[in-house]
């Protein structure tokens, strides 16, 4: 698997966020984390914790499971492309 779900991961984050009109620096005020975090887990160069996924979560005003589920999804999806 290597890095891909930490790619996949940040893919997913990235889409999120855009998708609800978030800035990089909104979500990490939200999430209560450091902007060029929000920016290394979308570009993949750094993995979230179990409890930055929950912090990542409810900022974007979602359920954790559902985050994961969609990054499963995006797993899955490029295993067919």
């Amino acid at each position: 698997m290597g890095g891909e779900p930490i790619k996949s991961f940040g893919l997913v984050i990235k889409q999120i966020r855009k998708a609800q009109g978030l800035s990089q620096e909104a979500l990490a005020d939200e999430a209560r984390l450091d902007r060029t975090f929000i920016s290394q887990l979308e570009t993949g160069s750094k993995q979230a914790s179990l409890t930055t996924i929950f912090r990542l979560a409810a900022a974007l005003r979602i359920e954790a499971s559902d985050l994961l589920r969609r990054v499963e999804e995006h797993l899955l999806a490029a295993k067919t492309t």
